[in-house]
């Protein structure tokens, strides 16, 4: 079967299988020129290109450099055009933003308005609604809800506010009601420079909103005409900074400032989450104050009065507060296997043995501790998945397919995944599973993952849990005497197999190291100093990334949660987490303050099931593979 499959994907490839290196090295050549204007003046590299899956990415390069250049009226005929005839084209896309700003520079409006579309973003939106004022149409709304927002505008904003202001439209109201939403957005810059705009009998109102804003404490001398809203939200800074001092102030405040009943609960809200959070019981009180039909939608704050029952081990309240969810919510595993461990804490073991059976089928966190509750076989349910010729002929339709192919082989991984978007698009849930599995073929693990979950199919653990750069993580792992299915899991949950990936924080590689958290654990290991780019590399990135994590086992004595909690948070805010006295580590999981954090430790731990079975090994039952929680454990000195 897997040999007819790879001879499927020799054909649905198409014109990319053709193209070897001397073709593409002529494409790189051919780019080149054309971005930087000289493709007129080597015809021989065109021609032999005329048939290659990525020929149009040099007219869009072309295109894109005159633009830059020369731009006219005749090359926006050309540019649009080429947009209209290449929808789908990542390229074409990319011209058509860089081409708006172009045509608003040179007062093209009737063009920029139709080709400016509502995902642009705020930018082309105020260009746009310029466009239509220029146009001499009156867009009074638009241009309104352009203004009505508590943060600052981009630049291209400016005209349409001027034509706000010239029109009568921007009088103190309107300039204080911007100022009170920039105070609740925390734009408190804004709020002055908005203020200075206010004759001096309304700018009180400002002072007043920004004395307590920037100063909760504030809140104790507040005044009874202090605008609602912002107490609150005054109050709910001032809850992070002083929880028991605004537990204390909140029903005097209430009181005084005669605050409504959703703004109460909205405080008291704040209080139940900040305790929960801190593992303080004083959240049952809070929880147990609040309105809960106010709650019901609420999954966020449902989810931790649960949690604060489970840390406190009140069984009872566990048990009530999970038969008062809504049924989709009740529904999820973990409020499901926490319902059974209630009822089993208080003797009811009849009616938890019967939530634990169907849990523990399921192949995931909480499906494998009910398993263990029962003393079962962890349930894998691996179901490969099928050759479709009729949904593979959907994918092969595509072009975008050659293209991706094409870029992956060019080292072009960005654009490669551009287009694989355009590939997936529009797909049904069998035609995504074959495309998946054509990513798989090609190496491609995180497209294939995540194009295998768009089509909803779940039990090929072939492509859902590959082990690529096997050697490198068991050599690795063995070096710092680590699981290889551990390795694997931790990667698989931070990168997705992905080499280059940097995330917003600046993580980088398949086990997403920072660079200074890498150059720390390189030093104590004795190995070469990393730059960032270095970290790319997967062997260099397994090496300082199995050494951290061995660091971080060493830290916690081992505990395999408090580890994996570090990776992802560093050590201190762990050492912050700790319990007074000795907890069950699936108690202390569940009331990770951080969702980030929380999901992160629950996904490795199922992973690494999985990646023990894949790699042969004996799975080790999850209340064997994680220790107790101990107060005090770890080196509080040590850093991410």
């Amino acid at each position: 079967m897997r040999l007819c499959f790879l001879a499927v994907l020799l054909l649905c490839a198409g014109s990319s299988v053709a193209a070897d290196s001397a073709q593409r090295a002529v494409f790189r050549d051919a780019l080149a020129a054309a971005q930087q204007g000289r493709l007129d003046a080597r015809p021989d590299l065109r021609s032999q290109l005329q048939t290659y899956p990525l020929y149009n990415y040099l007219s869009a390069a072309e295109l894109r450099y005159r633009l830059d250049t020369n731009a006219s009226t005749a090359l926006d005929s050309q540019i649009q055009s080429f947009i209209s005839a290449h929808p789908d084209l990542p390229p074409a896309e990319s011209l058509r933003r860089n081409w708006l700003p172009s045509l608003a520079r040179r007062g093209r409006w009737s063009t920029l308005r139709a080709n400016t579309r509502d995902s642009d973003g705020t930018t082309a939106t105020c260009r746009a609604v310029n466009a239509r004022i220029q146009m001499g149409e009156s867009p009074r709304s638009e241009a309104l809800a352009l203004w009505r927002v508590g943060r600052s505008q981009p630049d291209a904003c400016d005209p349409v506010f001027a034509w706000l202001e010239g029109q009568g439209l921007l009088g103190a109201d309107e300039i204080l009601e911007r100022a009170r939403l920039a105070v609740l957005a925390g734009q408190y810059g804004l709020t002055r420079y908005l203020a200075r705009q206010l004759p001096a009998d309304r700018r009180t109102q400002t002072e007043q909103w920004l004395n307590v804003a920037e100063t909760p404490a504030n809140l104790n001398y507040a005044s009874a005409g202090l605008d609602g809203d912002i107490a609150v939200y005054a109050f709910k800074r001032y809850a992070l900074r002083d929880l028991n001092g605004a537990a204390d102030l909140f029903m005097p405040l209430a009181e005084r400032l005669q605050l409504d009943e959703a703004q109460r609960h909205d405080m008291k809200r704040q209080l139940a989450l900040l305790y929960a959070q801190g593992q303080k019981s004083q959240a049952l009180v809070w929880f147990a104050r609040m309105d809960h039909n106010r709650m019901r939608d609420d999954e966020h704050a449902l989810g931790w009065e649960i949690r604060a029952a489970i840390y406190n081990q009140r069984w009872p309240l566990v048990v009530d507060a999970i038969n008062d969810l809504p049924p989709a919510i009740a529904d999820d595993e973990e409020w499901r296997y926490w319902h059974a461990r209630a009822l089993e804490a208080m003797g009811r073991t009849q009616q938890a043995r019967a939530i634990y059976a169907p849990l523990a089928q399921e192949r995931s966190y909480h499906g494998y501790l009910a398993a263990d509750a029962l003393n079962q076989d962890y349930s894998l349910n691996e179901r490969r998945l099928a050759v479709d010729n009729s949904a593979l002929a959907r994918v092969q339709a595509k072009p975008a397919l050659a293209r991706a192919a094409e870029l992956r082989a060019l080292g072009m991984d960005h654009a490669a995944g551009q287009e694989w978007n355009v590939v997936i698009d529009g797909l049904d849930e069998a035609a995504l599973a074959q495309a998946a599995r054509i990513a798989h073929e090609w190496g491609w693990h995180s497209r294939a993952i995540i194009t295998l979950a768009k089509a909803d199919y779940w039990d090929d653990l072939d492509i859902r849990y590959p082990t690529p750069y096997s050697d490198a993580v068991r050599q690795f792992a063995d070096d710092n005497d680590l699981d290889p299915a551990y390795v694997f899991a931790i990667m698989r949950t931070e990168s997705l197999f992905q080499p280059s990936i940097r995330s917003s924080a600046g993580a980088v590689g398949l086990m997403q190291l920072l660079p200074g958290t890498a150059r720390l654990v390189a030093r104590r290991m004795e190995a070469a100093t990393p730059s960032s780019s270095a970290l790319t590399v997967p062997e260099i990135n397994i090496q300082l990334g199995t050494g951290y994590l061995a660091q971080m086992l060493e830290r916690w004595n081992g505990n395999i949660a408090m580890a994996t909690a570090s990776y992802n948070a560093g050590p201190q805010r762990i050492a912050r987490w700790l319990p007074e006295d000795d907890m069950d580590p699936t108690i202390w999981i569940a009331n990770i303050p951080y969702t980030e954090t929380r999901n992160y430790v629950q996904r490795a731990m199922s992973h690494m099931t999985v990646f023990q079975s894949r790699l042969n090994e004996n799975i080790v039952p999850l209340d064997e593979r994680i220790d107790d929680i101990k107060p005090g454990y770890g080196d509080q000195s040590a850093s991410r």
